[in-house]
């Protein structure tokens, strides 16, 4: 089955005009999208993140390169799980990705916090340790 892809029409404007419109908007999403995947690719080999989380926010970035060419494939697959348009589906999946981010960094601070007692904890017992031996001498 062929992915229809057509552009809005705007009826106060003439079809070159959004065409430009929509090209240059295009262009300008695109050219972030690939400015973001310059500096991803900076930091993987600035080693500051791994391999498999470069592979994710590619595929992302990726993924939302595809959807700024082609807008209208978001109908498509909307269509196709049930949804009843492109930009309701992209709300929902970036609602769902927020929320999986926020719960992954909520872990990680709570980690941290835990890490970060046991740290302080192990400092005082042995600065405590310490103070004790030098008074005894």
């Amino acid at each position: 089955m062929a992915i229809p892809f057509s552009l809005p029409r705007d009826p106060h404007a003439s079809l070159g005009m959004t065409l430009y419109k929509h090209m240059l908007i295009q262009l300008f999403l695109l050219l972030i999208i690939a400015i973001i995947a310059l500096r991803l690719y900076a930091k993987l080999r600035a080693r500051e993140i791994n391999g498999r989380q470069f592979l994710l926010w590619l595929i992302i970035w990726l993924a939302a390169a595809l959807v700024v060419i082609w807008p209208d494939i978001t109908v498509w697959i909307a269509n196709r799980v049930g949804v009843g348009r492109g930009s309701d589906l992209v709300i929902y999946l970036a609602i769902i990705f927020l929320f999986y981010t926020i719960f992954r960094l909520l872990l990680r601070l709570e980690k941290m916090e835990k890490n970060l007692t046991e740290l302080v904890r192990q400092e005082a017992l042995k600065n405590f340790n310490d103070q004790n031996d030098q008074d005894d001498k």
